[in-house]
């Protein structure tokens, strides 16, 4: 059965989607770096859960440099969703890519990107001085471009699967299609017992004929504010009649395998300045939805 890895044969981006704090795609991203032919295939590891405007401080980390705890946090804490990364599941990545580092030579050490919108919540003060965060594919599209594409490197791309899908308007592969250098090869997760677990290419498969609905959106919902609350509500994203392989390469299974969501440590809110300031942050991005 073919691996991520072999997929760079013919891509220089491939593009992992995630299930948010799960212990089971985090061990697997880690395992998956840990392949000793992975920093021979891969140079850039680009992240949803990190803000560009830290950039400079997560190249030292992950190059064995000493860096204060206290500034390593905000390259996920000042992010575009506030809380959302605070599962300890993304410092342990980067903690896995600063071991595998340390044991490889200077050139050939894999860079992380932070790729998701550069916002600066120090100069937030209400709804109105929010940027607008439609733009975050955008943004994670044009740090791509910039850092791998134009220097003519491969990467591992790790986004929530809306931000990957192909032919959906506005993704960050949609966002580089005219790229002629780009050769991405898209990777969905899927959950539960439905294939053997491993990686299974829907255009090698009549899995690929599925609606894509079905195969990938059996729980999806989305968070809306009615009556000035925010609520679940559907978000579909395909319309009857796209297929599996209109908008993935291949859908990676863990089978019957169980999971388990890591949530933030105790204490990590309460008693601490971070605590208010997240629920300031998030009280901000409310008022706006309205």
């Amino acid at each position: 059965m073919r691996t991520i890895l072999d997929a760079f044969d013919g891509a220089n981006l491939v593009a992992l989607g995630e299930r948010h704090w799960s212990r089971q795609h985090s061990e697997y991203r880690k395992a998956l770096i840990r392949d000793p032919a992975f920093a021979r295939e891969v140079n850039d590891i680009v992240i949803e859960f990190g803000n560009p405007l830290h950039q400079a401080v997560l190249d030292r980390y992950v190059n064995g440099e000493d860096v204060a705890a206290a500034d390593l946090r905000r390259v996920w804490q000042d992010t575009t969703g506030p809380g959302a990364w605070d599962s300890p599941v993304y410092v342990d990545f980067l903690d896995a890519v600063r071991t595998e580092n340390a044991g490889l030579p200077r050139g050939r050490r894999m860079r992380v990107l932070a790729a998701d919108y550069p916002i600066d919540w120090s100069a937030i003060s209400g709804p109105a001085d929010l940027p607008n965060l439609d733009e975050r594919d955008r943004s994670a599209a044009a740090i791509i471009q910039r850092e791998v594409l134009d220097r003519g490197r491969r990467a591992l791309v790790l986004f929530g699967s809306l931000h990957i899908y192909r032919n959906r308007p506005g993704t960050i592969v949609d966002l580089l299609k005219d790229r002629a250098d780009a050769k991405w090869f898209v990777v969905v997760p899927i959950d539960g017992p439905t294939i053997e677990p491993g990686l299974v290419e829907v255009h090698k498969s009549v899995m690929g004929d599925l609606d894509a609905s079905d195969v990938l959106e059996k729980s999806t919902k989305r968070i809306k504010v009615v009556d000035g609350k925010p609520v679940f509500v559907d978000g579909k994203v395909f319309e009857p009649g796209v297929r599996l392989r209109d908008v993935t390469d291949a859908l990676l299974s863990f089978g019957d395998e169980p999971d388990e969501s890591v949530a933030p440590p105790a204490g990590l809110y309460s008693g601490t300045e971070y605590g208010p300031e997240i629920d300031r942050r998030r009280k901000i991005l409310l008022q706006k939805l309205r």
